[in-house]
């Protein structure tokens, strides 16, 4: 038998078959992820074999007639890392290999790795608790010990016996060392690759939401460089990490002095939170950025650079604009509802006013020669007179305290008055081309707010000239659209239209300007020259008369606005012809009461002229009297609605409550709390609008007299007759 110093040295011989087999167990780690695959599990067991088939090349003589070697270790081992088929693959080739080399001892050699297999599975299943070197050291030696039987099948039980007991220490020690040594060097293998890949899946990971990043992740150098920036650049800003990296940062700043004052405030305190930039695209766009920024500094504490996450907040700016929009939308609507208040206060008092101004100019021109001067003056006077009562109407609309009141109207003549107020208004260096169709026909309209419509657009047009030089262009005429033409323009239907076109030769809009250009609010003119109202008032007016407005218009190419207006069917075209009727009279007698004294002199000169009987009084608690005192001497009640004690309203249903069926007329400048609706409902018969036309309030007394009696005006019956 061979000395103990004899059988390690032999054995240490297997060392470069062990650090060979660890580094092909790492290669296999390497190449297999999976730990638990099939396919691992066989390359294991292959691989592992041909180790086993390999140390039974370096033979080690243990005693006269028998070999030993380290294959069983190894088959060990291929069942405790790769597990039952692994272990069975393994033991499988090196026993059909033992079988092949023939000679003394087959039986036990191919029994040992059974045994080392089974073992090897064992160990497997038990891993997960071999956690220390101590435990693994118990396991190994049991394993050892598990193997050694494999000696009993040489020769006859005895002589077998013998012989294991004789190599249970030197072979024993060996498998001992082999498999724990072996089996800590593949523990440590297989460690080191499951931390390899953990951190691989980390930094893949890592790198998966770093590419991802909504944000942008970027560092600068000390001189402003940028050094790095996250793949999202190219979704924010359009440029390629290579186009970006090497630029200043300023560069790419819409304003690049705030690049200093970041760099400021950096310096100051360390870090920035929130700092708001615009940054300037790729394609000449612009976008909101937040920025947190971190000071870079070296060992030493020098600056070295900057590094931080900048967000897209173009959202959240746009959001705050459209806040900061509304916000002054509410504050212009708050303007308008104070501008609506006042004309509420004044109009009654300054149609008042307006009423004895027109009145008595009426009266006066009534009394002087056809052609004379005298009453052309007076002409000037009545015109400038509806002016002012338009331009009352015009606030009162405006800011929503009166409703449009529609008649048939010449459209040209409206326009025609609205051109003759303008002149005035635009300078000379504007020439004003005017081409007015007097055949255009009649619209059913509110003759102020087509006045307001025409005014605003001229206006426009003037505001859009360069230098208060130009040309505007008005031209109105009648078209008659068809199917194909109706269908260009939504809204629009076939038939027949007076068309207002008001053109100019100024700065023209751009498509977004012109898609806007009717949102309340929206203007491109300096603070304070305008509140963004006026094409938003031209198309609800125009909306609401059933028309239409189309506008053309290019950059420096000047604007057109084009309004299509329905034209008014045959039954308004005959109504509008016989608004010029002759000299309305009547012998009823009326109770006039208002608390303008002129009104009511003027009231009564016009009635009584006429022919009507007059009680007047500017007490309506003096005509509550009177009529309370002989209700069937009085046809009919003219009163104003705001008058102190009394107002119209109540004085009207008083007089109703003491005689049913009184017809009343009530006028108003203005009233708040009375219109057509809520005086039809006290049962009102008219409500006359100051100031009024002196043939407007013979008509209207005429016809709710005449309607009370079942006449119409005309029949010879109208008069009274005692």
């Amino acid at each position: 038998m061979l000395s103990g110093t004899d059988l390690f040295l032999g054995l240490f011989n297997n060392l470069a078959i062990f650090i060979l087999l660890v580094a092909v167990y790492g290669v296999l780690n390497a190449r297999f992820e999976n730990s638990t695959s099939t396919t691992r599990r066989v390359a294991i067991g292959l691989c592992f074999g041909l180790f086993a088939i390999g140390c039974m090349h370096v033979k080690i003589p243990v005693a006269e007639g028998v070999i030993v070697d380290q294959r069983n270790a190894i088959v060990a081992l291929s069942g405790a890392f790769g597990g039952p088929l692994s272990a069975a693959l393994c033991a499988l080739m090196a026993a059909a290999y033992r079988a092949y080399l023939g000679g003394a001892g087959v039986q036990g050699g191919v029994f040992g790795v059974g045994l080392a297999a089974v073992a090897g599975i064992i160990l497997h299943s038990a891993r997960s608790r071999l956690d220390t070197i101590p435990k693994a050291a118990i396991a190994a030696l049991l394993a050892t010990f598990f193997i050694l039987p494999g000696f009993l099948v040489i020769g006859d039980l005895r002589a077998g016996w013998r012989l294991m007991t004789a190599m249970a220490l030197p072979y024993g020690s060996a498998i001992f060392i082999g498999i724990l040594l072996v089996g800590l060097l593949l523990h440590f293998e297989e460690n080191r690759h499951a931390a390899n890949v953990a951190l691989w899946e980390s930094e893949r990971e890592l790198r998966h939401l770093y590419e991802r990043l909504i944000d942008i992740a970027f560092r600068t150098d000390r001189d402003g460089n940028v050094v790095h920036m996250s793949p999202s650049v190219e979704r924010i800003f359009g440029y390629s990490q290579d186009e970006i990296v090497g630029r200043q940062m300023a560069e790419i700043y819409r304003n690049p002095g705030l690049r200093d004052e970041l760099l400021s405030q950096l310096l100051k305190n360390g870090k920035v939170e929130n700092f708001e930039v615009e940054i300037r695209r790729k394609d000449g766009t612009h976008v909101w950025m937040s920025t947190n920024a971190q000071l870079l500094t070296d060992d030493d504490g020098s600056f070295i650079g900057v590094e931080g996450i900048s967000r897209d907040i173009s959202d959240l700016k746009a959001a705050e604009e459209e806040t900061r929009q509304l916000e002054e939308s509410l504050r212009q609507s708050q303007k308008m509802e104070a501008i609506g208040t006042l004309a509420g206060g004044i109009a009654h008092d300054f149609n008042n006013i307006l009423a004895a101004v027109s009145g008595y100019t009426e009266l006066v021109k009534e009394h002087l020669p056809e052609g004379g001067q005298d009453r052309e003056h007076l002409n000037q006077v009545l015109a400038a007179s509806n002016r002012a009562k338009q331009l009352t109407r015009q606030i009162l609309t405006f800011s929503r305290k009166s409703k449009p009141n529609k008649k048939p109207f010449e459209m040209h003549l409206i326009v025609e008055e609205a051109v003759t107020l303008l002149r005035t208004a635009i300078p000379a260096t504007v020439i004003m081309d005017v081409d007015l169709d007097p055949e255009t026909g009649i619209i059913v309209a509110d003759s102020t707010q087509i006045h307001q419509i025409v005014v605003n657009l001229c206006t426009n047009a003037y505001h859009s000239l360069v230098n208060e030089t130009g040309q505007i262009r008005i031209r109105l005429g009648r078209v008659t659209t068809n199917r194909d033409q109706a269908a260009v323009l939504p809204g629009l239907r076939e038939g027949r239209y007076a068309l207002l076109t008001v053109a100019d030769t100024g700065v023209g809009m751009d498509a977004d300007t012109k898609s806007r250009i009717f949102e309340p609010f929206f203007t491109t003119k300096e603070q304070g020259k305008g509140t963004g109202l006026g094409l938003s008032v031209v198309h609800g007016i125009v909306a609401d008369h059933g028309g239409v407005i189309r506008v053309e218009s290019d950059l420096d190419d000047g604007s057109a606005f084009h309004v299509y207006l329905p034209l008014a069917s045959g039954i308004f075209e005959d109504e509008a012809a016989g608004r010029f009727k002759p000299k309305i009279n009547g012998n009823e007698r009326i109770l006039l009461v208002d608390d303008e004294e002129t009104v009511v002199h003027l009231g009564e000169m016009i009635l009584r002229e006429s022919g009507f009987v007059v009680a007047a009084t500017t007490s309506p608690m003096e005509a509550l009297e009177m009529f309370s005192a002989s209700p069937q001497d009085f046809d009919l009640i003219l009163t104003d609605q705001t008058m102190p004690k009394l107002t119209g309203d109540v004085l009207a249903r008083q007089a109703m409550t003491i005689r049913p069926g009184i017809p009343v007329i009530v006028c108003t400048g203005y009233s708040a709390v009375l219109d057509a609706e809520k005086s039809q409902a006290i049962g009102i018969r008219a409500l006359l609008m100051k100031p009024f036309e002196r043939t407007t309030l013979l008509e209207t007394v005429r016809r709710v007299l005449d309607e009370t009696r079942g006449l119409k005006i005309g029949d010879p019956r109208n008069l009274k007759t005692d």
